[in-house]
């Protein structure tokens, strides 16, 4: 009798049929999706400047204020500004460059984790050194022994 042949259509009948099982058989293992949350897509329109109240007026004021000074080079913060918005300048950029600097160090630990320094192939040469090194360790201590 002859052995059975498969053919290259037969071959690649198995193996998508071999692949969608084993998909199949392990999303049913695997976890449900979460829930993500839904976006509302409704606008919000600004309150006409008329129509708000003096606390929302002013609120507003102070953070136009603000989103001009926090884009002021510091040069220009210190001849331009007066004491409290200076104070209130220089704290925001002081807390800047502290959580710049932790994030800077945190990058560089995981850079160090994700892509760990490579350490270079050994030789055919060093690798006969090395034999040769342990051999004669391993005679050395076998006399010693005697």
């Amino acid at each position: 009798q002859r052995a059975w042949k498969p053919t290259n259509e037969t071959l690649v009948t198995m193996k998508v049929a071999l692949l969608v099982s084993m998909l199949a058989g392990a999303s049913a293992f695997g976890v449900a999706p979460a829930h993500t949350a839904r976006f509302n897509t409704a606008l919000r329109p600004a309150i006409p400047k008329e129509d708000q109240t003096a606390e929302k007026k002013e609120i507003n004021d102070i953070s136009d204020k603000w989103h001009e000074v926090r884009l002021l080079s510091r040069e220009e913060a210190e001849s331009t500004l007066d004491e409290e918005w200076l104070e209130a300048y220089n704290r925001f950029y002081k807390k800047y460059d502290e959580d710049m600097e932790h994030m800077t160090e945190l990058a560089g630990k995981v850079a160090k984790i994700l892509a760990p320094p490579l350490v270079k192939k050994k030789g055919l040469k060093q690798k006969k050194r090395d034999a040769f090194a342990r051999k004669q360790a391993r005679t050395g201590a076998t006399a010693a022994a005697k």
